[in-house]
């Protein structure tokens, strides 16, 4: 019998291997053949294009969160024109069950760092940056059905390019629990590669000593590299030999790093062929190359004058200052701080001087691959006296708010955050640079106690050099105007008029202001994973790795979600998920009446496998509630390992009761099965074929045991009634429950129905396993009469002798 027993387990030992490799290896083969297919199918080589990187086969997930999205990088080099990204999606069937349908796939394509997006609908946080400041995020859908798209980018910047792929989100809570083995085992893959149009040859000229061309040298590229100044450069374009009669006018279009377009400029005008010689103003990025385009034009009422381009007065100012933040690491992903040189080990923040006559910069390096993967927070405060955070932020004379215990001192600090380059932070709270306007990062104002601090959080920063300009302007004139809040706040503008003002102003009533004034601002720079290192307790914070680059994520739980998981938006509420764990935990103590049933029947071996399986999936589903209502009394891990084992076993002892088979026999087979389903169950206990093997195997042992005893006997072992009212009871209890199991579990409704099969299958029980061990014709459902010897057990003979009695 031993000997039978271990050359099983190895039969079954190498089977499971010999299985796990066929599967690998048909895994594979299938992996093959797409990836042959994908080839046959790539795209063919444009003309005067060149191929630059290719991904074959990279699997995609159904976005969860940045643990389930793929990410794909493209280096573009300079002088780029066109780029040209194609994408190849396929489904890869790997079993014999059922047909894949195609999936929608989103690619987010973006230059310098990873799109910061949120497919599942989720807000950002408050002081997450508004994503329409940074970098354009160029999004493409397309279907797994094996057909080419390509999506172009005219002169992208050069550096890295990523793609952030994933298919469609669908809410989970609709979605149905798929149970492996039943359904189609499909993998979406995508294939991507780059192609690259260039301008080759791009002569090189002096940024500071313009530019002399021939006539018949337009259309033409040239380049400039610009010195490490913020200074706006005066750029000169000489003519030469203009055709007389000619009357078209040339264009000019200027850009840095890529190559200029209508779209991709930060200088686009047109001059006169007959002024010989057009000077243009720009500002430009710091230390980089610039690219310039003429070209002749017909139309140019859409495109401004070149005289237009002067110096402007907004950088007018005594003085520019360039500093350079220091880099802190701390040791782990993502941690760093940008400071000022600092001997102070614990000190991360930055005191920044201002006064109005000034503009002040400082720049920090984002590195690539290094830094991208983390958050970025800037927070920034007005330094104020004592008497102001005690509340005395201004004095009132006769009634009208006309001086302020700050020295008598208004102004506003803009601050202006670049990449590349750095803008002029203007009165209006806006930033300009060259043609471009957009609003200021910061604006505190020292009168209001809501903004003298201020904070914004940025995922994903992308890499290059980081500029923050500073400016203040003061108060010109002030008077009692816009006040609200009874008072507490006041605020000043540049112009007052009627409509601002609370109440009847004059010029009596202003108050002259000061051309001159000064602050500091406090300024803290970090990096962290996540954001500040942490998901606001409802989750951890993680990392993802793609081919040697990082991210970290949060993984929320308890039902929070959201970038730091802090929206609960869609979180149950507390009543509901106390009514579900009690649902999915009291569900299990129906397993009592089977337990009851076994015992009265004399089935102990089974009794205690019953008993096992209700403590065990109470436990598990206890354990496995959201956090705000869990309860473990060990790992979740061996709770569920208990609840699949006890389960299986459950329907293996019950399947070896109702065969007619010695009981030495089926001692020997529970023995068996109680390894052979630890092994399997070990293996992949989310498996289908963790739960058929054992059953095929008990209902062929129970079907041949029947047919034997049956061709021997020539009638069946059980009474009648067993066949004609228990077994199809029990049938039709077990059918339903492992429909339900099946299929018609999802999110949802998964605590009600899950309810059902732990009810179902506890129910069954009670109609499978045959009352054939005792003598006596006794009620299936009742104890024998001398079973129980206690005082507390004559109420079953008290019932039984009336049964017999009637």
């Amino acid at each position: 019998m031993r000997a039978s027993l271990f050359f099983l387990l190895v039969y079954v030992y190498m089977s499971s291997g010999a299985s796990n490799n066929d599967k690998e290896i048909e895994e594979e083969r299938n992996r093959k053949r797409i990836i042959e297919q994908l080839t046959r199918t790539r795209t063919v080589l444009h003309e005067d294009y060149d191929l630059i990187s290719r991904q074959v086969a990279t699997d995609v997930y159904m976005f969860r969160s940045y643990r389930t999205v793929s990410v794909v990088f493209y280096p573009v080099m300079i002088e780029v024109s066109d780029a040209r990204f194609t994408f190849q999606s396929e489904e890869l069937h790997l079993n014999n069950i059922g047909s894949c349908d195609p999936q929608e796939i989103i690619v987010h394509l973006k230059y310098g760092s990873y799109p910061a997006v949120n497919p599942d609908g989720y807000d950002f946080p408050k002081d997450f940056v508004d994503p329409a400041t940074r970098e354009n995020i160029y999004t493409l859908e397309l279907t797994s059905d094996g057909r080419n798209r390509t999506y172009d980018i005219k002169t992208p910047k050069p550096g890295q390019w990523y793609a952030l792929i994933y298919i469609k989100w669908e809410d989970p809570r609709t979605q149905a629990l798929e149970q492996q083995g039943l359904v189609a085992d499909c993998q979406t893959i995508i294939y991507t590669d780059l192609q690259v149009k260039r301008e080759k040859d791009v002569p090189y000229v002096n940024c500071y000593a313009g530019l002399t061309v021939n006539y018949t040298q337009i259309p033409s590229y040239y380049k400039c590299m610009s010195l490490d100044k913020v200074e706006p450069i005066r750029f000169n374009i000489t003519i030469r030999d203009p055709s007389p009669e000619d009357s078209k006018k040339v264009s000019v279009r200027i850009q840095a790093q890529s190559l200029p377009s209508e779209g991709n400029n930060i200088l686009s005008c047109a001059f006169d062929l007959k002024l010989g010689t057009q000077s243009v103003v720009f500002t430009p990025n710091v230390f980089d190359w610039h690219y310039i385009h003429l070209d002749f034009i017909d139309n140019t009422t859409h495109i401004a004058d070149c005289d237009s381009y002067l110096i402007s007065d907004e950088r007018e100012a005594d003085n520019y200052t360039i500093l350079e933040l220091m880099r802190n690491d701390r040791g782990r992903f993502f941690t760093f701080d940008a400071l000022l040189p600092t001997t102070d080990l614990q000190d991360t923040t930055s005191l920044v001087n201002i006064s109005s006559n000034e503009i002040k910069t400082l720049r920090f390096n984002v590195h690539e691959s290094l830094d991208i993967g983390g958050t970025l927070s800037i927070d920034v405060s007005l330094v104020m006296s004592f008497k102001y955070y005690m509340g005395y932020k201004r004095e009132l004379q006769k009634g009208a708010l006309l001086a302020f215990t700050e020295d008598n001192q208004y102004f506003k600090a803009v601050i202006c955050l670049d990449i590349g380059h750095s803008s002029i932070p203007l009165e209006t709270g806006e930033c300009k640079y060259n043609d471009q306007v957009k609003p200021a990062l910061f604006v505190l104002n020292s009168t209001d106690s809501d903004s003298i601090n201020d904070q914004v959080i940025i995922p994903y920063p992308e890499s290059g050099t980081w500029y923050l300009t500073f400016r203040i302007f003061c108060d010109d004139k002030v008077c009692p105007c816009r006040t609200t809040d009874n008072g507490t706040k006041y605020y000043v503008e540049t112009i007052a008029t009627d409509k601002d003002a609370t109440q009847d102003v004059t010029t009596d009533t202003w108050r002259e202001g000061t051309s001159e004034c000064n602050a500091t601002v406090i300024l803290s720079v970090s990096s962290t994973s996540c954001v500040a290192g942490r998901c606001s307790n409802h989750g951890n914070c993680l990392l993802n790795t793609f081919g040697g680059i990082v991210m970290s994520f949060c993984s929320c739980s308890a039902g929070y979600g959201g970038w730091d998981c802090s929206d609960d938006s869609r979180m149950d509420s507390r009543a509901y998920m106390l009514i579900s764990i009690l649902l999915l935990t009291l569900s299990n103590l129906l397993f009592i009446m089977s337990i009851y049933v076994a015992i009265i029947r004399l089935y102990y071996t089974e009794a205690m496998m019953y008993g096992f399986t209700m403590i065990f999936s109470t436990f598990y589903h206890a354990c496995d509630a959201p956090a705000q209502v869990a309860y473990c009394i060990i790992t979740g891990n061996i709770l569920q390992f208990g609840d699949f084992y006890c389960g299986i076993m459950s329907f293996w002892v019950t399947l070896l009761a109702m065969s007619i088979i010695s009981e030495r026999f089926r001692s020997s087979l529970q023995l068996i099965g109680a390894i052979v389903i630890a092994l399997l169950t070990t293996w992949n206990r989310h498996s289908f074929v963790a739960f058929v093997f054992p059953v095929v195997v008990g209902l062929v042992v129970l079907m041949v045991s029947w047919y034997l005893n049956y061709r021997k006997y020539r009638k069946m072992k059980y009474p009648r009634s067993y066949y004609r009212i228990y077994l199809p009871l029990g049938l039709l209890c077990v059918s339903v429950g492992l429909i339900c199991y099946g299929f018609l579990q999802t999110e949802q409704n998964y605590k009600v129905v899950h309810s059902l099969w732990h009810m179902i299958v506890a129910v069954s029980v009670v109609f499978l396993l045959p009352d054939n061990k005792r003598d006596d014709d006794s009620n299936p459902f009742v104890p024998s009469p001398n079973y129980c010897r206690l005082p507390s057990c004559r109420i079953f003979r008290r019932t039984q002798t009336h049964i017999a009695g009637d």
